[in-house]
């Protein structure tokens, strides 16, 4: 399923309406615990309440059906954290700003990232929390100019690692540790289902790619495409890191 930065709003019917709360975000399930995970409605999020008991079975926009605790469920607006889905995304700034990134999800080394990327690293601690996995860090903002020793792949001239726009991961997951080898694509199919639930979500969003698609595959990457999308913009932050 897909889960993305917008405001869940749902179709109105005639049945009641009500608001997600908690600001880490809301599980929906296919099926009253332990059912599995289909999404992370994120706080604010509208939902249509079909049935009312300890658990809520509701309807978001997109028309995905599944189960809520009614602990988190309230029936007055949200004004907070809510971005409508018609919005244009801020235009990223010319200069990069990194700093130091911290999440309930990521592990391993310490991640440095410019903060125009850090919307794409909330939403990945959100995908890999629906999924139940951690994100183990081993590289993300590089120093220009600098050699890099250790990686799978000869790092690309544009790399976004360069501007702070990617990092390079391992997963961990209750079915193990998973590094390069065992993410290669050709590897997928044998993946536990969390780990390719997780990957999954990132193939989906937006703005984010996972390396394992690239022509040249690299399946410990990921990043926003930046170098892609602002070609020009990507040159001006990298001249504002020398």
């Amino acid at each position: 399923m897909e889960l993305n930065n917008t405001s869940v709003i749902v179709n109105k019917e005639d049945k009641d309406m009500a608001y997600v709360t908690p600001s880490g975000g809301l599980n929906l399930r296919k099926a009253v615990k332990p059912g599995s995970v289909i999404k992370v409605l994120r706080k604010g999020a509208e939902v249509d309440i079909l049935e009312e008991q300890t658990w809520l079975k509701v309807r978001t926009k997109r028309g995905d059906v599944g189960y809520v605790s009614a602990d988190f469920i309230d029936q007055d607006p949200i004004e907070a954290e809510v971005s409508s889905s018609d919005s244009q995304p801020e235009q990223p700034e010319e200069k990069c700003d990194i700093q130091r990134y911290q999440n309930t999800r990521f592990i391993g080394k310490t991640l440095y990232a410019d903060t125009d990327f850090w919307p794409c690293l909330d939403r990945l601690n959100q995908y890999a929390t629906a999924c139940e996995v951690s994100i183990y860090v081993t590289s993300s903002a590089r120093e220009p100019g600098k050699t890099v020793s250790g990686n799978i792949v000869k790092p690309a001239s544009r790399s976004n690692h360069l501007i702070g726009h990617a990092i390079d991961m391992n997963l961990q997951s209750a079915s193990g540790f998973f590094n390069s080898r065992k993410l290669k694509k050709s590897q997928f199919n044998r993946l536990p289902k969390e780990i390719k639930q997780f990957i999954n979500l990132v193939r989906d969003d937006q703005e984010m790619r996972w390396g394992g698609d690239f022509r040249n595959e690299d399946p410990v990457h990921i990043d926003d495409s930046f170098n892609v999308r602002y070609p020009d913009l990507w040159d001006k932050k990298l001249l504002s890191r020398k």
